[in-house]
């Protein structure tokens, strides 16, 4: 897939959308932003306040427009961060509640895109990511390295801000991911982070720090997080947009970098068929390689759970995945 004119479509001017728009034109990593919104006037007012920013801005022109499902067919990338209005959280706050009332609209905004004539790469955001991940690579016949979930980069981001806040190093110094589903099944693989070079483990008894939870303390703060965000300012935005944005850099300048997306599994962690998050090498072809860490014995059990968990929401809704 080559890359001509850095044109990104996204599909929902919601806090998302509108947010990661923003850092396209902040980041100047876009030329060309087309958004499309059921309320078209509101995708349009969001066009031209982001054209009022480029002045204050160290940012090349860009062509930013209110579009329809025409535009997409010269895309470089397309993001889904539109939920449906039905699409809400119950008493039981679950990613994978909102399975049911997205699945139908994904559906049908993946095939309004690959009908266009689209042939780039999709980023999925909306929820649950990783089986709506799956749906859209069903449901459009790409190459399933061309269709990434966001995954577990914003749990990352917040397991990395948060051991970075309790030992008081800059967060850019904490290396490692958090695995599995973006959901309650999600997990830091804590064999594997290191501060610096020197493994966490070490660190800590190197450095005894009487203050520094558990690492299921960690965990449980990562998965909860979000939701304390919903709940007090209606959404997550920043984090997410963010992600977005990170995927966007790495896809349009070819960097190579590995980032912990919802990623198509062919056997790794033993795991065949199915979406879930994993550190994966990204470049201009979307995911070059998904990369498998060394997991201990429990984070394998812990894995190949939400793996489970994952299957059975996707085998639910499969039927709906056809063209």
């Amino acid at each position: 897939m080559k890359i001509n004119n850095k044109k990104v479509v996204i599909v929902g001017a919601g806090a998302v959308g509108s947010t990661y728009a923003h850092n396209l034109v902040v980041d100047d990593l876009a030329d060309e932003i087309a958004i499309i919104n059921t309320n078209k006037s509101k995708a349009s007012a969001n066009s031209l306040d982001l054209l009022h920013a480029l002045p204050y801005l160290n940012a090349a022109p860009k062509n930013i427009y209110a579009a329809d499902y025409s535009d997409v067919s010269d895309a470089d990338i397309v993001v889904l961060s539109a939920n449906a209005p039905s699409a809400t959280f119950g008493k039981n706050p679950d990613r994978l509640q909102l399975l049911e009332n997205n699945v139908e609209m994904i559906r049908d905004i993946t095939r309004k895109t690959m009908d266009a004539g689209f042939d780039g790469i999709f980023l999925v955001a909306s929820n649950p990511v990783d089986v709506l991940a799956q749906v859209v690579a069903e449901v459009s016949g790409l190459p399933k390295h061309r269709v990434i979930g966001t995954g577990t980069l914003l749990e990352t981001s917040r397991m990395r801000q948060i051991v970075a806040e309790k030992l008081q190093i800059n967060p850019k110094s904490i290396h490692g991911y958090v695995l599995a589903e973006h959901g309650k099944s999600s997990f830091a693989a804590w064999s594997n982070v290191t501060v610096g070079a020197i493994p966490l483990t070490t660190w800590l008894k190197k450095y005894p720090n009487p203050e520094f939870p558990t690492f299921d303390e960690i965990d449980q703060e990562i998965r909860e997080v979000g939701l304390d965000i919903f709940m007090q300012k209606g959404n997550t935005s920043y984090g997410i947009a963010a992600s977005l944005a990170r995927l966007t850099r790495a896809i349009f300048r070819n960097e190579s970098v590995i980032l912990p997306v919802s990623a198509y599994l062919t056997g790794e962690y033993g795991q065949f068929d199915l979406y879930t998050g994993s550190p994966a090498i990204i470049d201009r072809t979307g995911v070059r390689a998904v990369l498998e860490l060394e997991l201990t014995q429990e984070e394998q059990e812990k894995f190949k759970a939400s793996t489970v968990l994952l299957k059975e929401n996707f085998d639910s809704i499969k039927e709906k995945c056809t063209l």
